[in-house]
């Protein structure tokens, strides 16, 4: 199945999007009386503690976990999940935040790092009050919850570096330079179907905005001729748009070609088009697709 170059793996330096959500899941899935995390600026940067759930004082908040050092910095430095039953009594780490961790209350904590092409780009937490071993069980979940993490980082930085190329071609024309327009909307439509929350939210407000950058002003007039499209439609316009035939998008859509085929004549009926040359005319007067 082929889709949109976005890797599970972004750059050390971006940012994780809604931390705070992540953390609530966390202590949702894990059963935590508290959760906790912190990203790093860079490579050489530590990981800062920022966001927090179910704490009882400040006492972690801002502490800069070092690479290397205390539960979350062997976690960031051997790229996987570490937990202890009773951290102020745990061997194979440093103490360097002992004190932090004992103002808290905390015995029982589990770390996982969030992984990036370039390393570890933050850490977060579940812990719980009272010494206790973490099983296999729970540490699953909590991975599964950092690799979501990971993925929405990505998808983040992607959008972000297509839309400074956009701005960039955008503020210097050239010829062929509309086409381009429609390609990284395309892109952004597969990026899209794989995203969730506030990311999926940014992709649909630029897309919409792209869609709007080409329109002509006969255009303009005939887009208030409301045209509504179900998601699956338009992402099916869209690649019709850039010229992939119903195979190929199907293929980059991750669904079958009568699936695509389905989605296709749907869209042609509500667009009153009686092929695909006038679909994607139809959809572009709409406004739908740039």
């Amino acid at each position: 199945m082929q889709s949109a170059a976005v890797s599970t793996r972004g750059t050390l330096h971006t940012e994780v999007p809604t931390l705070a959500a992540y953390l609530y899941e966390l202590k949702q899935v894990t059963g935590a009386e508290i959760t906790f995390g912190g990203t790093r600026a860079g490579e050489g940067s530590p990981a800062v503690l920022s966001t927090f759930v179910g704490t009882k004082t400040e006492a972690l908040r801002g502490v800069q976990v070092e690479l290397g050092r205390g539960l979350g910095g062997k976690a960031m430095a051997v790229g996987r999940p570490i937990h202890v039953r009773d951290y102020s009594t745990a061997r194979g780490i440093t103490h360097d935040y002992d004190a932090a961790v004992k103002k808290e209350g905390l015995h029982a904590i589990l770390a996982v790092p969030i992984l990036s092409r370039a390393g570890a780009a933050g850490v977060i937490y579940a812990g719980l009050r009272r010494p206790e071993l973490i099983s296999e069980r729970i540490m699953d979940r909590a991975v599964a919850v950092a690799r979501r993490m990971e993925y929405e980082a990505a998808v983040t930085a992607e959008v972000n570096r297509r839309l400074a190329e956009l701005t960039s071609a955008m503020q210097a024309p050239a010829p062929g330079a509309d086409q381009r327009l429609r390609d990284v909307h395309a892109e952004l439509g597969l990026i899209r179907s794989t995203a969730s929350g506030t990311t999926r939210q940014l992709i649909d407000d630029l897309m919409h905005r792209l869609a709007g950058t080409l329109r002509t002003t006969g255009q303009e007039e005939e887009a208030e001729r409301v045209v509504t499209l179900t998601p699956r439609e338009l992402d099916v316009i869209t690649q019709v748009a850039i010229g992939c035939s119903n195979a190929e998008a199907g293929e980059r859509l991750g669904v079958g070609e009568s699936t695509v085929k389905s989605y296709l004549h749907a869209a042609m009926r509500k667009l009153g088009a009686r092929n695909r040359v006038e679909a994607v005319t139809a959809a572009r007067r709409a406004g739908l697709i740039p």
